[in-house]
């Protein structure tokens, strides 16, 4: 009977030992990451908030609480199963006046197409629409209101470029490249999600709930490098890189070899400058339905010799699922003769 006592005790020590080992906050982060494979439709919102920024020679013309107070937002409803995605993009500039911008689009991943709501361009707040006229002086407010028949239609931005550039675009190249672009992401995500797995659990711990997982810029170089040796000789990532640069793919291979030599002796640079520190912080609010609720990565970027302060925050929000809006019929979308009109519209407006 002891001895059925004694096995029956360390079973049940065996299964709290092998239960609490599961539930480490590593174990809990990683978890959460792969739950969001799951989830066939989902809706997020990114926020890209900038939190402190100085000694930037570039952007000394801007009022520094200006862009503290600033942000940009891309709402994201997806729908996996159809291939579909809507987003809603935002950017608020702070200072004054303040100013607030609003766009859409609607991607059919299977078929590369993209559409923008032509309503967009019509519903801009006075502000932006000041200084869009300021810029062109008025055009855009005449081109505005002598086409307000367009205002329930899209613009299909693909056959926009091929109207404005003349150079016409096979749609099955489209096609293609939006297949090339998810095998990259997917990639991606998963060369991303190996490298933390790969991490000594002493980099994560729990805190008031969310998961704290730190890396310093040894370790985000380590990151970066793997992503460039992952897609150096990837079909996908030089096929597509050979698209967007106009060479054939021996060219952008040989092209894309140069710059990984180049970048992985900036990343070697960066490790070794002890005048640069560099380091960022993911906070991951598990969630049981979604995976995860919130991922906050903050990145704070110094650099003591020539005075320099980047502080960031990227903020990713699971929210309950989004209906996707009806897809743009062909009635729906801006012709090709409404597009020649236009510019033309736009030409006469500029000569006046």
């Amino acid at each position: 009977m002891k001895k059925a006592i004694i096995a029956l005790a360390l079973i049940v020590l065996s299964v709290a030992i092998f239960l609490t080992a599961c539930s480490s906050p590593k174990s809990e982060f990683m978890a959460s990451f792969r739950n969001i494979v799951k989830n066939k439709q989902y809706t997020t919102a990114l926020t890209l908030q900038p939190v402190e920024v100085s000694g930037f020679k570039e952007l000394q013309l801007l009022n520094p609480k200006a862009l503290t107070s600033s942000h940009l937002t891309v709402k994201t409803s997806r729908d996996t199963e159809r291939d579909l995605t809507y987003n809603t993009f935002g950017v608020h500039v702070g200072g004054v006046p303040v100013m607030d911008l609003t766009a859409h689009s609607f991607q059919n991943g299977s078929t590369g197409k993209i559409f923008i709501p032509a309503n967009d361009f019509f519903q801009t707040t006075a502000p932006v629409t000041n200084l869009l006229d300021l810029v062109t002086d008025s055009v855009y407010s005449k081109v505005r209101s002598e086409n307000e028949d367009l205002k329930g239609k899209h613009i299909d931005l693909l056959q926009t470029i091929q109207n404005v550039s003349g150079q016409i675009i096979d749609e099955k190249t489209v096609e293609e490249q939006a297949g090339q672009l998810q095998a990259i992401e997917r990639k991606t995500a998963f060369l991303i999600y190996k490298h933390l797995n790969n991490l000594d659990k002493s980099h994560y711990q729990t805190v008031n709930k969310t998961i704290k997982l730190t890396l310093n810029k040894k370790e985000l170089a380590e990151l970066a490098n793997a992503w460039l040796e992952e897609f150096y000789s990837d079909h996908d990532f030089i096929s597509l890189y050979a698209e967007i640069s106009g060479l054939t793919e021996s060219q952008a291979k040989a092209t894309w070899t140069v710059n990984n030599k180049g970048m992985q002796q900036r990343f070697k640079n960066l490790i070794q400058n002890k005048d640069i520190q560099l380091n960022t912080v993911m906070t991951l609010q598990p969630d049981s339905d979604k995976g995860i609720k919130k991922l906050v990565t903050g990145v704070n970027y110094v650099n003591q010799k020539d005075q320099q302060k980047l502080k960031f925050n990227f903020t990713i929000d699971f929210l309950d699922f989004e209906k996707i809006p009806t897809s743009p019929n062909k009635a729906d979308i801006i012709t090709k003769k409404e597009l020649d009109d236009l510019m033309i519209d736009v030409i006469r407006a500029q000569r006046k």
